[in-house]
């Protein structure tokens, strides 16, 4: 198994950990328990796809739309390289392209922070508190104009799916101001994921700070490869300020037919 295909693996493997996952070869989907935004329920294909799909498109379909979700795919273009267009004839449209990016220990760059930044690590025992302001500074991280409301049931949630992943939580001066994890380490990989700043805080290293030492905690863990995947180019610069590089792309497609999504 190369790298490109270690990653895919460990992307199932941590889906599997978190979502409810339903085969309909040669795809699984991913169903988060109770939330129905579209980033956490998913398609990934289990392999090459190569046949005729129809069916298999047509039986996904159904699972999502039994749920009220949008049926999405993301996944490792040159895994599946046919995929694309069988998608595009099913009625799917290019939702994204993102850069996947890896670091290692060799690459590994540290990056101090602003005066006044506390980063904390969060852990399946840390308060219930510290992962509530983790959740509600993350969402608004993604969607600024969003009224967040963070139940119990999502802290919950959250502290069960860290595992053997961990959580960085970042304060300047006491406030929460951004968040991101990675997750539980599979035969030596992990990802980097959900890394988010508030807006009024961008541009200050407070992120760039927050991928340090969430890299430098994974590498404690046994985490031999790092990876993410980002869409903006200003993303990738703060991650490769870090140590990350480029290896390889990932799609994301969405059902044509669903309304977009910010």
């Amino acid at each position: 198994m190369n790298l490109i295909e270690r990653l895919q693996e460990s992307m199932r493997q941590a889906a599997r950990e978190r979502y409810t996952c339903v085969p309909v070869p040669p795809f699984t989907a991913y169903f988060h328990p109770f939330d129905a935004m579209v980033y956490l329920n998913y398609v990934i294909p289990d392999g090459p796809v190569t046949g005729d799909t129809r069916e298999a498109l047509r039986k996904l379909r159904s699972e999502f739309g039994a749920r009220q979700r949008v049926p999405r795919f993301e996944y490792v273009d040159a895994l599946a390289p046919e995929l694309a267009g069988m998608l595009r004839d099913a009625g799917y449209r290019q939702e994204a392209e993102a850069r996947l990016m890896v670091c290692t220990r060799d690459t590994y760059v540290p990056f101090k922070g602003p005066e006044g930044l506390s980063l904390t690590v969060l852990s399946p025992d840390s308060p219930r508190e510290d992962v509530r302001d983790f959740c509600v500074t993350t969402r608004l991280g993604f969607n600024p104009e969003e009224t967040v409301t963070v139940s119990d049931e999502e802290v919950s949630k959250t502290l069960a799916d860290l595992k053997d992943g961990r959580a960085v939580l970042a304060r300047m001066d006491g406030r929460p101001v951004a968040g991101g994890l990675f997750s539980s380490p599979h035969e030596g990989t992990s990802e980097l994921a959900g890394v988010a700043t508030l807006q009024e805080w961008r541009g200050r290293g407070i992120g760039a700070a927050l991928v340090s030492r969430a890299t430098e905690e994974a590498f404690s863990r046994g985490v031999e490869v790092l990876f993410l995947s980002t869409i903006t180019e200003e993303a990738g610069r703060l991650y490769e300020r870090v140590g990350f590089r480029f290896l390889t792309r990932m799609l994301f497609y969405v059902d044509a037919a669903a309304p977009a999504h910010g």
